[in-house]
């Protein structure tokens, strides 16, 4: 049977609160802080002291790790490396936090714009619907849809090329050693970093790391939102996907301003 539409009729507002306390929380976060020798965090097990390598120094850390995981050495290699100091676990760390927020800002733009261009292409080209399905989601391992047209070329395309990265990745770290920067492949074809000075590109990776944690929490959000609501979050939080123009509220403020300018100006 198909579900009541009374059942959402109010939505959970996830996406729209998720994005505001972590951009509030992005944007009051410091640019740097001081070298501590030892922090201790309150957390449901006990008091646990911080990793030694979250001193500051690397960008983007606000010695905020609560579980101490910066403490636990989970890379494979580390089976032969049993005394690997806490610097290099962190490191390992910041290229897999990197990596994952760069594919969670590309995921964050493509789920909710293929939800609001896949009927309108698909009219366009004379080409099915793959949303349909779906109920106009994206398709997901929550959503279903992974099995329609092209889309397990997509997903099997896109695998190989995360494991054609991690495989360039492990050869850059080889190459490099200590001079190896977690996130850095060389790719810059708009030279946004020429010429930049070593505190505009520190200010340049920590505005990467905090829109990629952004963004790991916003698709994180719809996915989840989309999953119990089993509606398009581009329905559900509508304010988010839609020009300003559209907004009725918006329309009354800018029409009664012109009206106003209007009238002194004759």
């Amino acid at each position: 049977s198909k579900p009541s539409s009374r059942r959402f009729s109010q939505p959970f507002p996830t996406t729209m609160f998720v994005s505001f306390v972590t951009a509030s929380l992005a944007i009051a976060a410091p640019k740097g802080m001081a070298p501590r020798s030892k922090v201790t965090f309150a957390t449901p097990l006990g008091p646990t002291v911080r990793s030694p390598a979250l001193d500051g120094s690397m960008v983007a850390d606000y010695s905020f790790d609560p579980l101490n995981l910066a403490s636990v050495d989970l890379n494979l290699g580390s089976a032969n490396q049993k005394e690997r100091s806490a610097a290099y676990v962190l490191r390992d760390y910041r290229e897999a936090e990197i990596r994952h927020g760069r594919l969670a800002m590309l995921a964050a733009l493509a789920w909710p714009v293929q939800e609001l261009l896949n009927p309108t292409l698909a009219r366009a080209l004379r080409e099915p619907l793959l949303l349909t399905e779906t109920a106009g989601r994206s398709p997901s391992v929550l959503n279903g849809g992974l099995e329609q047209g092209i889309i397990p070329f997509i997903v099997v395309t896109t695998a190989l090329a995360i494991a054609a990265v991690d495989t360039y990745s492990l050869k850059l770290k080889a190459e490099k050693g200590e001079d190896w920067l977690p996130g850095d492949f060389g790719f810059d074809p708009l030279n946004l970093l020429g010429g930049a000075d070593i505190d505009a590109r520190r200010d340049m990776q920590a505005k990467e790391v905090n829109n990629g944690r952004l963004a790991m929490v916003a698709i994180t959000a719809m996915v989840v939102e989309e999953a119990l609501n089993h509606a398009p979050v581009t329905q559900i939080t509508p304010a988010l996907f839609k020009p300003l123009y559209e907004n009725p509220e918006v329309m009354e403020f800018l029409n009664h301003a012109f009206a106003v300018s209007s009238y002194h100006a004759a």
